[in-house]
């Protein structure tokens, strides 16, 4: 299976990297639509000052980047996407203010070097955790849009500070793709959490609508 994944992801790879080029313009609308939209939500007190908060604090306060949990949730998200591809974890390692390694059995693929760098996986729990509360018929409290805006803040500081030229792990995925991927896979992601925080769960559904609406639209400009 481990094979049969990697072959595929290859596969898939540059067809995956143009499209996210084609991408890149029609997802960042509707980033900008969804919060355009959602000005108007108390919610976005509550996510986005503390969103705030964390990104300004962690490129004005030392020892934030490079701490512990930077440094765990980024290995964290290698081993989440390697097991995901049927890689066997063998290794972690955690270096506070130096760095962190993670190893696996097999030769691996561009999701797992790259995972870290567009996939928020704190922010990603907190969004599973708003499940629990509609299996006990329950509103999210505020406090919970506040924990949700914070891990949001600290994923989008800790990938700005954790992106240059020296990852290994671009090496790894390629540095052309890198160039290609990144940028629209991490529009989609932002967008995606913010329309969580605007609409709920439902506001996921809601940003894959509008952006293939907006695809559509870009698409018909160049017919």
């Amino acid at each position: 299976m481990q094979q049969l994944i990697n072959k595929v992801l290859d596969f898939l790879k540059w067809p995956i990297a143009f499209l996210m080029v084609l991408l890149l313009l029609p997802a960042f609308k509707t980033d900008v639509l969804i919060l355009q939209e959602g000005l108007n939500r108390l919610v976005l007190a509550w996510f986005f000052l503390p969103m705030l908060v964390v990104i300004v604090a962690w490129f004005m306060v030392s020892g934030f980047y490079g701490s512990f949990l930077s440094i765990f949730e980024h290995e964290a998200t290698h081993m989440l996407f390697a097991v995901l591809t049927f890689h066997s974890p063998k290794n972690i390692e955690i270096n506070q203010g130096v760095g962190g390694s993670f190893s696996f059995k097999g030769r691996g693929n561009w999701l797992i070097a790259l995972a870290p760098y567009f996939f928020p996986t704190f922010a990603v729990l907190v969004m599973m955790g708003s499940f629990f509360y509609d299996w006990l018929k329950e509103p999210l409290p505020n406090q919970y849009w506040a924990v949700f805006g914070v891990m949001t803040g600290y994923h989008i500081a800790s990938t700005l500070l954790e992106i240059h030229p020296k990852q290994t792990d671009f090496k790894v995925a390629g540095y052309l793709f890198s160039l290609l991927f990144l940028p629209g896979a991490n529009l989609i992601s932002y967008g995606i959490l913010f329309s969580f925080a605007c609409y709920g769960p439902k506001g996921i559904g809601y940003f894959l609508h509008t952006l293939l609406q907006q695809t559509l639209i870009f698409i018909r400009i160049f017919i």
